[in-house]
């Protein structure tokens, strides 16, 4: 089969635009990284990243989970990381109730719908517990 130098030539563009392509979007992705929690002033822009702790918990989970063929020292790396964004976890989603004292429920979790009326009920009683302490 005769390849002309042409088609070699496109071949050889295309390469090039993936590759700027890629290198774009992995500078977004770098972008993207969760910033520190104390910079961030309203409960919309904390609860925006809730769902990307999880899935980093949900990816340690899935790594220790089943039979794999990790080396001790990777488990136990997986079980610290675990633990530490467990704790980030927790530390949002209290971030998100204190900026958003009315907000029901957890943070990050999908919630059916409350009507008017219950929600009014459920925030008399959050507001009663929180006189008590």
């Amino acid at each position: 089969a005769v390849v002309s130098t042409q088609s070699t030539g496109e071949e050889k563009n295309v390469g090039v635009l993936n590759r700027l392509y890629l290198q774009s979007y992995y500078e977004e992705q770098k972008k993207k990284k969760r910033p520190p929690l104390h910079t961030l002033s309203t409960a919309a822009e904390v609860r925006k990243w809730i769902p990307h702790i999880k899935g980093e918990i949900n990816f340690c989970l899935h790594h220790l989970s089943g039979v794999r063929n990790y080396p001790e020292y990777k488990i136990n790396e997986f079980k610290d990381r675990l633990e530490y964004v467990k704790k980030e976890y927790r530390k949002w989603v209290n971030r998100v109730l204190e900026l958003d004292p009315d907000y029901i429920g957890t943070p990050g979790d999908h919630h059916a719908y409350i009507s008017k009326r219950k929600r009014e009920e459920l925030l008399t009683e959050k507001h009663e517990r929180m006189k008590q302490k």
